[in-house]
Formats: C-alpha cells, structure tokens, sequence
C-alpha cells in the first residue's frame, strides 16, 4: 500500500512537471559566418578574457580555460589533441565545476602534482585552490587560503595584487616552485616574491613566499609610456600592503614571465593600462639574480601588438606543437576592442628561441556569434519564408577603426523542424548610422496592415519606432519616430537601457508593450486605441512586482529585458538581469493590477554572464517555446523547450542503459553497455537539482541511495564521446522506503 501511495504521488509530480515551462541548452544547431559552419557558435561570445590551461575531463591533454572580465564569465573548451593543430570543442559542461571569480584569475600548478591550481583576485590580493581532481569525482577544488600572504620583513602581510593588475606566476628562480612578480604597490617598480617551499620544504607543497626584491631586474615601468627605465637601483622604501605610500602611481600593469632565448633565466613581457602596446624587457642576469638589459616596445617585432588600451599577454600552447605560443586580449573592461580582442600570435621558433608570428585577431570568437559588446537576440520572419530567422542587437561594437551599435541578421536556412542559421548582415536596416546605442529590437503589427514593424529600445530609456513596408515579401523598415510618445503625448521614458517587447498583455487582441529598463523593473503601457492606430497608456512603471535587482550583491541596478510567452493559454514571464540569472514570473492572467508571483530568481541555474536577454519563438516546430539567450559579452546561447524537467540534452547522443529496481529503497543498480569509459552519474530530484553525483567506470554500478526520501527521482548519465563531445541519457525512478 505504501509504495501504491509513493507512485501515485510520483505520477502527480509528472503532471505537475509537464506544466512547467522547462529549457534543455543545445549546441548543436548550425550557424554558417562566411563560407564555413562555425565550431561552437551558441558558446557566447568573449571580449576582455585571460587564458590558462588545465585538464577538464582527465584524459592527459591540456585543455582550455578562458576568463572574461565581461560579467566574470568563464568558457571551457576541450582540446582534442591534434598535433599541429588548433582544435577545441566548446564544452560548457565544466564551467559549473569551477568557484565564482572576479577580476582576474589564472591557473598554474603550485604543487607540482601536473594539475593546475587556481590563483584569483581576492579584495586585497589574491586567493588560491588547490586542485583535487581525479577520474573518480572530476573537477574538483579547494580553497587552500582565501587570502595569500608574503613575508614583507618583518611581518607577513597580504600579497597584495590590485583588481586592475594580472601578476605573473612563475618559476623565476629555477627552483621548481612557482614564484610572484607583480607591479609594486609604488607604481612603477616589479616585486619579487620568492617562494621558499623548496627551501623550507624540500618539495612544492607549500606557499610561503617572501619579498625578495622591490626592484626586480633593476628597472621601472616608464610613468608616460610602455618603455621600462633600466639598470636602477633598489634604493627605495619598501611599504607593506596595508601602508600608503605618498604619490601612488600605480594604475594598471599586467605581466607574463617567459624564457625566449633558453638561458634559463625570465623575460617579462609588459602591459599598461595607459598603453597600446607590449613591451619585452629581456634578462640579461641570472635566474636566481635578474638584471634586465634590454627592451622592445613593439613587440612581437614582426607583428607589435596595436590595441585600444591595456593589451595583456598569456602564455600557452594552443596548437599541440609542444611550443607555447602567446594570446593577447585587452584588460580594460568597455573601453577596448570587444569584437577582434583575442590575438593569436603562434610560436614558429623553438623552445630555446621564440618567435611570435601573428595568425589572427579572434582567437575562438571567429567560432561563435558574437557581436560585440551586448547580445539582445529575438526572432523574426524578414524574408516571408515561414522560417523564423535571427536578429542580434548590440550595445556596441569596439575596434581600432569603428565604435557603433548595429543590429546583426541571421537567416535561416534550415526547415521548419530544423533550424539553420547563416550571417546575412551585421548592420541589418542599415541602422548603424543611426546611432542608437544599445539597440534592443521588438516586433509586432502596430499598424494593422499584416506584417510586422520593430520598435527598438536605446540606451537612453526611449523608443525608435520603424514602420514595415515589404518590398517582394522581404521586410523594409523606415524611421517613423525617435521617440515614441503615451497617450498624453510624453515620450516614453524609462530611464535607462528599455528593453521593450510587444504583447497583447490584457488580451484584447491589442498590442501593449512592456519594457525592461537598468532599474530592474518592468514598465507596462497598454494600448488604449485601436488595432490600426495603437495609443499607448502608461499603466504602470513597477509592472507586477517585477524587480530583478540582485540586492545580495548590493547592486542597484538591474537592466531587466523580459520575455513574455502564452504557455497553453496561459502567460508565463522571464526576465533577463544583469547578475546573469533567469527570473521566472506566473500568476499573470487576471492579476495585471497585482504582484506576480516570483517563482525562481536563478531559473534553472541558466547563467550565460552578466546582463542577460531572452528572446523566443518555436523554432523546431515542436509546439514549445524555445529560447535564444543573450550576453554582455556579445554572444548567444540556444535552449530549445520541453515538456519536463528531464535531462535529455535535444541534438545529442543518447546513452542506453538500464537501472534496478524501479521502485527502489536503499540501492540501485544501473546497468552500463561496455566501452563508455568513465560516466557521471546524476541523481536529481523533481526541482532539477543535483542531489547526489558518482563515477564509474564499469559497467555494472551500484548506487548507494538510502539517504534519498520517498518520491520521483531522475537518473541522469553523462559521458564525452571521442570529440570530446558530451552524450547524455536519463530515466526516471521511484523511491519507496
């Protein structure tokens, strides 16, 4: 009788899932830029990013981590392996797997066990964790001290690392443990931090630096450029972190430690937030005595480095040749190239003479949608084909040459059950000269003659209005209105950065519009005239109680951008923020008057960086609202729809297996077919949350889940396919204790 009851209760829970709006991401959706289908172009775009590598699914290859100082954002990508080659799956499986960041991180092995550890800003310098993975649980970190200390003689004292700075981590010494160098809390000379693990120690285990020197190499960065002052003395006072020393100069530096000539001791090539360029300064001492000797303020010579501001360089192999070559991206966060802003520069030299030799300017963005700064995607039909094609607005787009919001297009070339997408145009409408900053689009008949016209948010709070006129069944817009005004005739305003989005809200077969805005809110206008000539009423600046402003943070600004889509006749709301998190919102239909009800802040953990923005339609003809979900760092992810919270992952492999008993109490076996290699075994409950996770290689696993109380569970299993591609399956038990 008891387990009667439990699987009734199971199959209310199933009836209850499938009324529920649920996303599953796929990547598997082509997207054509040029002549080629790009490798990973749902992976979200990159502006201002720092590169390491580490092993993410423990096959013995390096493989890639990126860090974007765009809402501290970080992408993983496997790497294949190809010698010769530079060949990396997007694999976003991984990034969950790693702390939360801000600022700067890299990866570096400190303990000498060949698996990078992580070093990250912390307030005051930085933090580090040690890395614990293994073939049984994965990824897996630990923070070893959240605040890392030096002896500064004769205290020990934070070493300090501004947010602005990227220190190098390094063996300067040769001693095989990795030192700090890093501009000094003076402005303009480098630290020295030695450590003496080996020393004290006599192996890498520990971290116990001290100030060597405040003068390392006996130079100075230049005040006025990016050229270093050499052969100086070390005649100044040495200040601890937390004294101020008088005239602080100090605004930004970021430094790389290599040997370019095989000699054994460290170069250090030099960024500055005021400069444009790299600078090589070369060692012409000792590794355990560095006296820098020369320098090159154009560096790589063949090729200098030629950016906005503040480029910094990261030091790694990223085509399988055993040589580590250079990646170059800007550290300066909304004022520098946010399109062309990874340089690949590969090492054609040796490991005893480096050579840099350009190769391009988007280093993995060339894979992916990216627009730049800003990603606000929503579908719409230009072409009168019956396949819902893609529009991007953009915040701006940044280079050397051009700095402009516009509005990319992405047609579908696919069929009405599987979508496809080729760049078209990255000014769609020729709006770029219009200089509409941040352009948010809508669609929808505002005038009542059958076809669709746009009205776009600008940065500034207010509406443009563009009236369609199809010439031969292809969408022409024209300006109408820069400012589209209410029924008193006040121009709409919402203060900042509307995100408008056209919806008949009250259901009287009217368009209204709803606007997201950077307070977080949600404004509401209704259409108090006629389906031919709309009238827009300001009902509300605080529409439903919407408030995404992420107080835990102690943000005061929110940038809501909201999607708003009938689910089986009834509306359901999800607003894009800036924490990057999906509000979910129900309790609409009859309650326009009152607060909708917040039924999730972090929907379905979906995080794709900061400042998110979702736009939807079906566009596999499968009767379910899919979404395409926008972010600051200029890029799109795709979730497609479905009907339940399962973990099925649309566009992938499936695993087969079998699991037993079914209802289970205390144990359950999952049956594996042979040759999967290591699997990952989820248990996740009926809100979608992990719960419990297992490793096993074998084929026959049995799962401990006694802890687990009495109702519906899913099993989920994951495994990477030769590509290094994630393969997914799922059942669903009953627990009946």
């Amino acid at each position: 009788m008891k387990k009667s009851v439990v699987l009734l209760f199971g199959m209310c829970l199933i009836m209850t899932i499938k009324a529920q709006p649920w996303f599953n991401r796929v990547d598997s959706v082509p997207v054509r830029i040029g002549s080629t289908d790009v490798l990973f172009p749902w992976a979200g775009g990159l502006n201002y990013c720092q590169f390491s590598q580490i092993d993410l699914n423990q096959d013995g290859i390096k493989d890639l981590f990126v860090f974007d100082r765009t809402g501290f954002k970080v992408s993983t990508f496997i790497n294949k392996g190809t010698s010769n080659a530079v060949d990396y799956v997007f694999a976003p499986q991984y990034r969950d797997k790693f702390p939360a960041f801000e600022e700067w991180v890299l990866l570096a092995d400190y303990n000498c066990d060949g698996k990078e550890d992580i070093f990250a800003y912390t307030n005051g310098g930085m933090k580090v964790y040690r890395n614990d993975s293994d073939l049984g649980n994965g990824l897996k970190f630990t923070l070893i001290t959240p605040l890392l200390l030096s002896h500064y003689h004769p205290n020990n004292y934070n070493l300090y690392v501004s947010s602005v700075d990227i220190p190098a981590i390094s063996d300067i010494d040769g001693d095989g443990d990795l030192d700090i160098v890093t501009m000094s809390i003076m402005g303009t000379f480098m630290e020295y931090h030695q450590n003496k693990s080996k020393e004290i120690k006599g192996n890498c285990d520990t971290l116990a630096f001290e100030l060597a020197t405040t003068c390392w190499g006996n130079f100075a960065e230049n005040s006025f450029d990016n050229k270093v002052n050499l052969n100086l003395s070390c005649k100044v006072k040495e200040y601890a972190p937390d004294q101020k020393p008088p005239h602080l100069l100090h605004s930004g530096s970021c430094q790389v430690c290599l040997d370019i000539d095989g000699d054994g001791d460290k170069e250090i090539v030099i960024g500055g937030i005021s400069a444009t360029n790299l600078t090589l300064v070369v060692n012409g001492g000792t590794p355990t005595s560095a006296k820098m000797t020369s320098q090159d303020a154009a560096y790589p010579p063949s090729s200098p480095v030629n950016m906005t501001i503040f480029p910094c360089a990261f030091y790694l192999d990223v085509d399988n040749d055993g040589l580590n070559d250079m990646l170059v991206s800007p550290n300066a966060a909304n004022a520098s190239e946010n399109f062309t802003s990874v340089l690949l520069y590969k090492n054609t030299g040796s490991t005893n003479s480096v050579t840099f030799t350009f190769q391009k300017n988007s280093f993995l963005q060339d894979e992916m949608i990216d627009v730049g700064e800003g990603a606000y995607p929503v579908f719409f039909d230009y072409n009168g084909d019956g396949l819902k094609d893609l529009l991007v607005g953009n915040y701006k787009y940044y280079t050397s040459s051009t700095l402009q919001s516009k509005m990319a297009l992405f047609k579908n070339t696919g069929t009405i059950t599987k979508p496809s997408f080729e760049l078209v145009t990255r000014d769609y409408a020729n709006l770029g000269p219009l200089n509409i900053i941040n352009m948010i689009p809508a669609f929808g008949d505002l005038d009542g003659d059958g076809d669709l016209d746009m009205i776009i948010g600008d940065s500034f709070g207010k509406l443009y209005y563009f009236t369609n006129t199809p010439v031969a069944g292809v969408a022409s817009f024209a300006l109408t209105t820069s400012s589209v005004k209410d029924n008193a005739g006040t121009i709409i305003d919402v203060g900042g950065y509307a995100a408008p989005q056209l919806i008949d809200v009250d259901r009287d077969s009217k368009l209204d519009i709803i606007i997201g805005s950077s307070s977080g809110k949600l404004a509401y206008y209704r259409n108090t005239g006629t389906v031919n000539s709309p009238v827009f009423t300001k009902i509300s600046v605080a529409f439903g109680g919407v408030d995404v402003v992420r107080k835990s943070t102690y943000s005061i600004t929110g940038y809501s951008v909201p999607y708003m889509y009938d689910a089986g006749g009834t509306y359901k709301l999800l607003i894009g923020s800036e924490s990057g998190y999906l509000y979910y919102y129900n309790n609409i239909d009859g309650n326009l008057s009152g607060n909708f009800t917040l039924v999730d802040s972090s929907y379905q953990k979906v995080w794709e960086g900061s400042r998110i923005a979702p736009g939807g339609t079906d566009i596999n003809n499968d009767g379910l609202v899919d979404l395409a979900i926008g972010n600051y760092a200029g890029g799109v992810s795709l979730l497609y729809g479905q009907t339940t919270n399962s973990v099925k992952n649309i566009g992938q492999q499936q695993i087969e297996f079998d699991l037993y008993p079914n209802p289970a109490s205390d144990k359950l076996t999952i049956y594996l077919s042979l040759g999967k290699g290591m699997v990952t075994i989820s248990i996740i409950d009926i809100f979608g949350r992990e719960v419990k996770q297992f490793r096993s290689n074998e084929s026959i696993f049995n799962a401990d889940v006694s802890f687990l109380t009495g109702g519906l569970y899913i099993c989920r299993l994951q495994f990477e396919d030769t590509n290094g591609r994630p393969v997914f399956g799922s059942k669903r038990f009953v627990i009946a204790h």
